[in-house]
């Protein structure tokens, strides 16, 4: 008897506020999955700039791996999608510093 399997992948989508504050900008959950996008609407962000936590409370400064590190950022626009670096898998929880205020849409795939 032949039997079906149904593998379901999940993923969300939240709103995230950004500021130019690491502290005042918005958390993304970003433990259990393994990609995402973020979407930039509308407004004046420009640039976003990565920062990772173990428990979403304490937050460190992203970095890559070259030789010499450089700091996680993106360059973005508005009415554009930009995929989460690379960099970032497997940290817990992220936040998206940007170079002004405004609103993020975050999908996220297991």
């Amino acid at each position: 008897m032949e039997q079906s399997v149904v593998i379901e992948r999940g993923n969300d989508q939240i709103t995230v506020a950004v500021t130019d504050v690491l502290a005042t900008t918005g958390a993304i959950p970003y433990q259990g999955f393994s990609s995402g996008e973020v979407h930039i609407p509308s407004g004046s962000i420009t640039s976003l700039t990565w920062s990772v936590s173990h428990d979403g409370t304490t937050y460190f400064s992203a970095y890559d791996s070259a030789a010499t590190p450089a700091a996680v950022t993106q360059t973005v626009g508005s009415g554009k999608a930009y995929p989460i670096p690379a960099a970032l898998a497997g940290a817990r929880f992220l936040k998206a510093v940007g170079n002004a205020a405004g609103t993020i849409y975050v999908s996220l795939k297991v």
